[in-house]
């Protein structure tokens, strides 16, 4: 039998159909999900990676991204619609396709990136993840998102999820700081690295004996969807080179403060981060 190819980086997330409303009468359709951004900063960088995602029969962007997702017949795929037009941005979903389950995993990886944006990285596939990868950073969102009956996003605390058991098999957990507020901080980075980000402000770094503020990039934000995805994706590109944590996450705030200047999966400029990726 054949082994199994090892990746440098496996993305375990969905693409989405993104619905962006930027006020009365202006919305724009476009392809989303962690899958897309991150995908985003591992080709503009030329990257061995492979992605396991799911999506429905409707999914509208197969010509659009380099390995496409496992179709579920008879399902729709996972659609945000963003209100970007207040103050704050509102989430809402309008369609959630099928789990990823831990068949879908078929290859090794040096770095594991858990991605899910509404729920569809199940307890069993993180664990098939971690089994199958070296080191894996988990987004936050992926772990404590559900949905109100509107399909309004809220978010749910960790120590009330099956994943607050699987702390330990994580490298890395990064969270933005309202899902940080669903954490108990001190217990979370006793058992793994805690990255926190604050928008303009940087990220937090917390281990189990160090507290480290890395400062963000300054730039003229447009659209925050996404930043989360890059930056994580930038993380996972320093642990893959074993940088120190310290310039990880310089590297991800630099491809988080990218993608903030444009709207849908940005084009990114490799020169601009501090670090030689290539």
């Amino acid at each position: 039998m054949r082994p199994a190819p090892v990746r440098d980086i496996l993305v375990v997330g969905n693409y989405c159909h993104d619905l962006l409303r930027h006020g009365p009468g202006q919305q724009t359709h476009a392809l989303g999900g962690s899958a897309a951004y991150i995908s985003a900063v591992l080709d503009a960088l030329r990257c061995d990676y492979a992605v396991a995602a799911v999506a429905g029969e409707d999914f509208r962007y197969t010509d659009q991204v380099r390995h496409p997702p496992r179709v579920v017949p008879g399902t729709r795929t996972t659609q945000f619609i963003a209100d970007l037009s207040g103050e704050a941005r509102t989430l809402h979903v309008s369609a959630k396709s099928a789990p990823i389950r831990p068949e879908d995993i078929t290859v090794d990886a040096r770095v594991a990136l858990a991605c899910g944006v509404a729920g569809e990285v199940l307890p069993e596939t993180l664990l098939r993840v971690s089994e199958r990868a070296r080191q894996v950073l988990a987004d936050a969102q992926g772990l404590l998102r559900t949905l109100d009956a509107g399909g309004r996003v809220l978010n749910v605390r960790l120590a009330d999820t099956p994943f607050d058991a699987m702390l330990e098999r994580l490298r890395v957990l990064k969270a933005s700081e309202e899902e940080a507020e669903a954490l108990d901080i001190e217990r979370v980075r006793r058992r793994t690295c805690l990255v926190v980000t604050r928008g303009a402000r940087g990220c937090t770094v917390y281990t189990a004996d160090a507290r480290l503020d890395v400062p963000g990039v300054p730039v003229e934000a447009v659209d925050t969807t996404g930043a989360g995805d890059c930056f994580l994706a930038g993380f996972a590109l320093g642990l893959l080179r074993e940088l120190p944590l310290a310039r990880c996450a310089e590297i991800a705030n630099g491809f988080g403060a990218q993608a903030v200047t444009q709207v849908g999966v940005p084009k990114l400029d490799v020169s601009r981060i501090p670090v030689d990726l290539r």
